[in-house]
């Protein structure tokens, strides 16, 4: 069985030797850390949802209707939101199982990735609203 490969079960009792306790209750301040982004994003795109429906709907600038971003922008925000949960749960679980067997696994990949998709719409959005207030 590979490293990452442990049963999920629900409940799960160590010994407390050494770090332990310390290192599994790390992993699970972590993992709320990952629920606290993740409702703070998926607030984002609500809010950004609901400042698109009551700006007023016959804005355009430039010929392009700033409406039709909302929609999409704010439903993306929150998917990116349910996928950084899903995202805490599974590195939870893996950091949870490699501990057991004495290891820890980096999350270099996740962050690159959570950051670069993170900047991304932040980016969009700023350009989505810096063109709704221009003339």
């Amino acid at each position: 069985m590979g490293v990452f490969a442990a049963p999920l079960k629900l409940s799960l009792v160590l010994e407390n030797k050494g770090n332990v306790a310390r290192d599994h209750l790390a992993s699970e301040r972590t993992y709320l850390a990952y629920v606290r982004t993740s409702l703070a994003c998926s607030g984002a795109g609500v809010a950004l949802l609901q400042l698109f429906t009551l700006t007023n709907d016959t804005v355009s600038r430039g010929g392009i209707n700033i409406q039709k971003f909302g929609k999409p922008l704010g439903a993306t925000i929150i998917l990116f939101g349910l996928g950084i949960l899903l995202l805490g749960v599974v590195r939870y679980f893996m950091t949870q199982s490699a501990l057991v067997h004495g290891h820890f696994p980096v999350a270099r990949n996740s962050i690159t990735a959570v950051t670069f998709i993170m900047g991304s719409l932040v980016g969009i959005l700023f350009g989505v609203l810096v063109m709704e207030t221009q003339s």
